[in-house]
């Protein structure tokens, strides 16, 4: 069955980033172990704890054959992976904004640029396999409020930030149920799976 999956790094206290969208020590268990796992279609090889590497392993078999959402925001500070959106496949960007006109345009063919959330999520579910990543913290709390979210992933560091962004900020429909399908522990993070039911 398709699954739409929202998955991110987060801290002890909820944000998925600091204000300046960095991720600071969120990221630091991706080189905290010693098993090697290439990111597919993006050219970043992290080195994790085996548990980690398993977990990994899984999420990158399912993005490998998934289309992605994400919001401007995630496109602009990652400048568009370089013309190489994780997973390797057709990427949608939500945004009310042109594509960058500096852009070569080889680098901007994995893109589709989206007006709406809805219509990226519907689109990415035709370009793929019907698995469809999303990533930006906006995109997942719209695809939440929408009912078009299936899946949660949260790789929870154990940091506190203090301020910046959260992975759940605004939630404005009737909480949706989780039912939780997997914990793994980690070196320097536990991930948490989560089947949304609507």
């Amino acid at each position: 069955m398709a699954v739409t999956m929202a998955s991110f790094c987060m801290s002890l206290d909820g944000f998925v980033a600091r204000r300046d969208n960095s991720v600071g020590p969120l990221f630091d268990w991706y080189q905290g172990g010693d098993v090697e796992v290439p990111m597919v279609g993006y050219p970043v090889k992290f080195r994790v704890a085996k548990a980690s590497a398993d977990y990994l392993t899984r999420l990158m078999a399912d993005a490998a054959r998934s289309a992605f959402v994400c919001g401007r925001r995630v496109f602009d500070y990652t400048h568009g992976w370089g013309g190489n959106p994780p997973g390797g496949g057709k990427a949608f960007v939500v945004t009310h904004r042109p594509p960058p006109a500096d852009w070569p345009r080889e680098q901007l063919a994995p893109f589709t640029f989206v007006s709406n959330v809805a219509d990226a999520i519907e689109q990415a579910k035709s370009a793929g396999d019907g698995n469809v990543g999303v990533s930006g913290p906006a995109i997942a709390q719209q695809c939440l409020n929408l009912g078009l979210l299936d899946e949660l992933r949260i790789d929870l560091v154990p940091v506190f930030l203090g301020e910046g962004v959260r992975y759940f900020e605004n939630i404005t429909t009737a909480k949706p149920e989780l039912e939780r399908v997997e914990v793994v522990e980690g070196v320097g993070v536990t991930h948490l799976r989560f089947r949304v039911h609507r």
